[in-house]
C-alpha cells in the first residue's frame, strides 16, 4: 500500500463527501488532492487496496469513504448522482442562455457557470452561481448592464437587505456573485486554500472570449499544489499565462481608452456607496467583487480537516 497515495484518495473522497457527491474513477483521477501527478494506472490500483481493505465503499463504478455511508439511508451511490443531475440540467441550460445573452456586451471576456451546479450537484430549489469577468477597467460598468439583461430575461437572485439574509426562493435565480477584471485573474494570496483551487478546477466556461479562461486558470498554477492532475501542463499554462489582449495605442483611441475607465472609477464609487451599508461579509474593489458567504471556505475546509483526520 502507497500510504501517501492512498490518504490522498482517501482526502480526495471526504473532500467531497461534504458534498454529498460519490465519485467514478475519473473524477477521482482529476480531482485528485495531491502535489504530484499521479497516474490512472496507480491511482485505480492504489483505490483497489482501499475497497479490500474496507475504507472506501464501492459501488456500482462509484467511491464514497465508508465514515460517511449512514447519511444516505440505503440510497444508491447511482441514485443520488442522477437525482442531482437531473436537477442541474435545466439550470445548466438556463445559465447558457443567460451566457448568451451578456456575451453581447462586449466587454464581458468570460462568464462561467460556478459552485455545485458546476459539478452537476444541486436540487430543484437551488439557485444558479455566475461568474462574470470584464475586461480591464470595466468591471463597474458592464455590472449594472449585466444585471439590468438578467433581470429583464431571467430570474435574478436579489438580496433582501432588510435583514441581511437572502430570499428563500431561490430556485432557478441567476446570482450573480463574482465578478473580476482582467487585472484580477489571478486569485489573492489570502484565498490560495484547497477550496478556491478547487472552485477555479470545477467552473465550467459558457462564454469565453480572447482565451480567457485559459488565462485564469493559467495564473492560478498555484492550484496544483492541491490538485496537480488538474494544473498537470505546466509548460502549457506558462505559455497561455503569457496571452495578452491588445489595447489600442493611437493617441485618439488612448483617450477614449481613459474616459471609460474614469467613468468605470465613478461607477465604482456609486455603487459602492449604495452597498456599503448593507455588506456584511462581501469583498468589493475596483477589479473585484465577491458577493458570496466570506466564512463557506472555512467552514468546509475545517469540516473536512476533522472527517479525513478522524477516520484515516
Amino acid at each position: 500500500m502507497d500510504i501517501s497515495l492512498s490518504h490522498s484518495i482517501f482526502s480526495t473522497l471526504s473532500y467531497h463527501s461534504l458534498f454529498n457527491y460519490p465519485l467514478i474513477l475519473p473524477e477521482i483521477h482529476r480531482f485528485l488532492i495531491t502535489d504530484h501527478q499521479v497516474s490512472l494506472k496507480k491511482l485505480k490500483r492504489e483505490l483497489a487496496i482501499l475497497v479490500k481493505h474496507n475504507k472506501v465503499k464501492s459501488e456500482n463504478g462509484y467511491f464514497y469513504p465508508f465514515q460517511a455511508i449512514q447519511q444516505y439511508n440505503n440510497i444508491t451511490f447511482r441514485s443520488i448522482r442522477s437525482v442531482k443531475r437531473s436537477a442541474s440540467y435545466p439550470k445548466i441550460n438556463t445559465a447558457a442562455k443567460a451566457g448568451k445573452i451578456l456575451s453581447f456586451i462586449p466587454w464581458v471576456k468570460l462568464v462561467c457557470v460556478t459552485g455545485a451546479l458546476a459539478m452537476e450537484n444541486v436540487d430543484e430549489t437551488d439557485d444558479i452561481d455566475l461568474m462574470v469577468v470584464t475586461a480591464k477597467n470595466r468591471l463597474w460598468i458592464v455590472r449594472p448592464l449585466a444585471v439590468l439583461l438578467v433581470g429583464i430575461f431571467f430570474k435574478r437572485r436579489k438580496p433582501s437587505w432588510s435583514n441581511k439574509t437572502y430570499r428563500t426562493n431561490l430556485a432557478n435565480t441567476i446570482c450573480l456573485n463574482l465578478w473580476l477584471d482582467e487585472l484580477a485573474l489571478k486569485i489573492p494570496s489570502s484565498q490560495r486554500d484547497l477550496y478556491t483551487a478547487h472552485e477555479l478546477a470545477q467552473m465550467k466556461p459558457i462564454v469565453n472570449k480572447g482565451r480567457t479562461y485559459e488565462r485564469m486558470m493559467a495564473e492560478n498554477a498555484w492550484g496544483g499544489k492541491f490538485l496537480a492532475n488538474v494544473w498537470g501542463g505546466q509548460q502549457q499554462t506558462r505559455q497561455i499565462s503569457q496571452i495578452r489582449p491588445a489595447f489600442a495605442k493611437g493617441f485618439v483611441e488612448a483617450r477614449q481608452i481613459s474616459l471609460i475607465s474614469s467613468l468605470n472609477r465613478l461607477a465604482f464609487r456609486l455603487q459602492l456607496i449604495y452597498m456599503q451599508s448593507k455588506m456584511t461579509t462581501e469583498r468589493v474593489s475596483l477589479h473585484a467583487a465577491y458577493f458570496h458567504p466570506g466564512n463557506l471556505a472555512d467552514t468546509i475546509l475545517t469540516e473536512y480537516d476533522n472527517l479525513r483526520h478522524r477516520n484515516f
